[in-house]
């Protein structure tokens, strides 16, 4: 039988392999930035990184695969459109999504951080 102690360690070990998992593969250099700023500013909430539905569509695969807007518009989703929907959100939203991602107040360099990561996530 597992005391209260081990119950309470078995689900901080489990809460610390989601948060892993949460965000994505390990990475290196900027694109590790960018994972560390991705869980810190909350978009694993809302975005998973490996595949899996979300609030948010999934940012694993998402760097140069067509996406669908809410325009009826399909657009290819480049570092710049990555950029553009992390400094202005509503701007294109996704077909199929309907939560409304918050617009966080980002450097230049923490944008290129974030692009680095999603970008690493095939």
């Amino acid at each position: 039988m597992v005391g209260v102690l081990g119950l309470a360690g078995l689900g901080a070990m489990v809460s610390s392999c989601a948060s892993e998992e949460a965000s994505g593969p390990p990475v290196t250099g900027i694109a590790a930035e960018g994972q560390q700023l991705f869980k810190s500013n909350g978009c694993a909430a809302c975005h998973s990184v490996d595949g899996s539905d979300g609030v948010g569509p999934t940012m694993k695969g998402l760097l140069g695969s067509p996406v669908e807007l809410q325009s009826d518009e399909t657009v290819t989703a480049d570092e710049a459109y990555i950029r553009t929907s992390i400094v202005n959100p509503g701007q294109d939203k996704v077909a199929g999504y309907s939560a409304a991602m918050p617009a966080r107040d980002l450097t230049p360099n923490e944008v290129d951080a974030l692009v680095a990561y999603i970008s690493e996530l095939r």
